[in-house]
């Protein structure tokens, strides 16, 4: 009997206490000031670019609003929402922010006026803000000549060349780094192309492949992938110009519409410096710390036994152009060619390591050798001189060989280079069976004559029947276009690791568009569906249908199989062939 109205008492306390405290919270919530901001991304834009228009709400609420209706902007996409509380020496503030996206469709300058919001605190007028737009213009002459010219959009998406010097002599390497700036999160990158070098020796970094890392950049976030490094060698001198990469990318703003992107950067500068005229005449080329070893398998052999004489270059520069180096062999050695062997490394740093000469010699002849000193001359561009490294001489001791061939019978043998052809009438006698064929034969019987008069028709056949079927297929654009689509389709849906609902959205819109002739900004479900309702109302519906399910994947709302999704795609894609052939 007391235990129910002392539970009552309690439930009453608590719920009065907490009913306090959101009081108290609104309290200083709405005690503080409220106003309402807009910012933008940027305020020196391009015309077509994505502008993200930012709406916050201080210290108070608003249901929901409509994308703000600003001449000169484009609505593409939003609101995304956010929301933020804090609390800072006894003052609350409270923020909730609405983010737009934009494009850029107006003149050379647009301006966001104080708009008026219908708050929780009344209506409140937000701040002007002022929008520069460059390039594009639709009144200028020279529109077309822009849009033929790929450009920087926005600042936002930047491709870069970042050389490790801007100064180099002749054959210095010089390390290229090709390198992407972006700022957005819904880029596709499509494909980029870098030029060839012209006048340069290039040789590719080997490394992982290209991720996004992030990067803060003037107070912005970036996010950096380098798609490329090159080690180039400079082969002319005077100032070369090393043309800007283009990036084509596609901008997604919602799952079934974007547009294509495009960034390039300036060209970059390369001065290349001469070497100083007195240079040696056996110098080697420009290298840094080149330095040369030799040495010999064993310093003491018996004649008609091999030893293995290694010659050695080790430093950083283009160690791919050392030669065969030249050495003084004696006469009694048999010299066969060189085995070379490389232990090269191409970095990021450069291409640095070792070239080593192998050559196997035999000694003919005893005596005690002595093989000279080896230098070796090169241009160091650290020091901008020219520089010796010499290794020294090597002696070998060759015994006779205990009963053999050359003690009895005292033969003297020479190196093979020092053989002179003595007579050039001389030829080799050919010792195997000859096929020659006797004059009174006729041409015309001999097969290779056959053959050759029975491919003539075919080939000939052959190249009429390509030729007829290029011109089909220039007659009949629509079908080949269709044909195309088709197999594009498949080899994206299976060249896809792992197979996103994002890639078979691509690939059906792909399709649609070249069955559909429709461009990009024109295809919709709605469109897509009368276009086709006019050849056949069922396979209208069965695409329909589809375009549905690809939705309902995207946004989370069906957890069916994207395996069975794309084999629904192929299927009705084949299906439509059929009925439009």
């Amino acid at each position: 009997m007391m235990t129910r109205p002392f539970f009552s008492s309690f439930v009453r306390l608590a719920l009065v206490m907490v009913a306090w405290a959101s009081l108290g919270e609104g309290a200083r919530i709405w005690g503080q000031e409220a106003s309402v901001e807009v910012t933008v991304n940027s305020t020196n834009v391009v015309r077509g670019d994505v502008l993200r228009v930012t709406v916050t709400f201080v210290n108070c609420k608003v249901r929901e609003i409509d994308p703000p209706n600003i001449p000169g902007l484009e609505w593409r996409m939003g609101p995304s929402t956010s929301n933020s509380t804090q609390w800072v020496n006894g003052v609350t503030t409270s923020e909730q922010r609405y983010t737009y996206g934009y494009v850029v469709a107006g003149p050379k300058e647009i301006q966001i006026p104080s708009l008026v919001w219908q708050t929780n605190r009344g209506n409140l007028k937000s701040n002007p803000v002022r929008l520069l737009v460059s390039g594009n213009d639709p009144s200028s002459p020279s529109q077309g000549a822009s849009k033929s010219q790929p450009r920087a959009v926005n600042r936002d998406l930047v491709t870069s060349i970042e050389p490790s010097k801007r100064s180099v002599y002749l054959g210095e390497p010089l390390v290229l780094s090709y390198k992407i700036y972006n700022r957005y999160n819904n880029l596709d990158v499509r494909n980029y192309d870098i030029p060839e070098l012209e006048g340069f020796w290039k040789e590719t970094v080997q490394g992982p492949e290209a991720r996004w890392e992030p990067q803060l950049i003037n107070g912005k976030r970036y996010n950096v992938a380098t798609v490329r490094q090159i080690v180039a060698f400079p082969q002319q001198t005077g100032t070369m110009v090393l043309q800007g990469f283009t990036l084509n990318g596609y901008l997604r703003i919602n799952f079934f519409e974007g547009r294509e992107i495009q960034a390039t950067c300036d060209p970059v500068e390369i001065e290349v410096l001469p070497l100083p005229e007195n240079a040696p005449s056996n110098s080697l080329g420009t290298f840094a710390d080149l330095t040369v070893e030799q040495r010999l398998s064993a310093d003491s052999v018996r004649t008609n036994e091999a030893v293995t004489y290694e010659v050695t270059f080790r430093g950083s520069g283009n160690l791919k152009f050392l030669r065969e180096p030249e050495v003084a062999w004696p006469s009694e050695f048999e010299v066969f060619d060189p085995e070379v062997e490389d232990q090269i490394s191409i970095t990021a740093k450069g291409e640095q390591g070792t070239r080593r000469f192998k050559f196997v010699a035999i000694p003919r002849a005893p005596g005690d050798y002595m093989l000279p000193s080896f230098s070796a001359t090169s241009f160091d561009p650290l020091t901008g001189s020219h520089v010796t490294s010499s290794a020294p001489a090597i002696q070998l001791h060759v015994a006779r060989e205990v009963g053999g061939a050359g003690e009895s019978s005292g033969l003297t043998f020479t190196h093979q280079q020092d053989v002179q052809v003595l007579n050039q009438d001389v030829r080799h006698i050919l010792t195997s069976a000859s096929s020659f064929y006797p004059k009174s034969r006729p041409t015309w019987t001999t097969w290779a004559f056959g053959l050759a008069m029975g491919a003539s028709p075919l080939l000939f056949g052959l190249m009429a029947w390509m030729r007829r079927k290029r011109q089909k297929e220039k007659r009949d654009v629509r079908g080949t276009r269709r044909k195309r689509a088709l197999k594009s389709l498949k080899q994206t849906l299976a060249q896809s690791s792992p197979l996103t609902v994002e890639t078979v959205g691509e690939a059906m819109e792909q399709y649609l568009m070249a069955i559909t002739e429709m461009d990009r900004s024109l295809l919709t479900r709605e469109a897509v569906r009368l276009r086709i309702a006019v050849t056949d109302q069922d396979l209208a519906k069965a695409w329909d249908d589809l375009w549905v399910a690809c939705e309902m994947q995207r946004y989370g709302a069906s957890a069916g199989d994207l395996e069975s999704l794309a084999n629904t795609l192929t299927d009705l894609a084949e299906t439509t062939e059929s009925v439009l052939t």
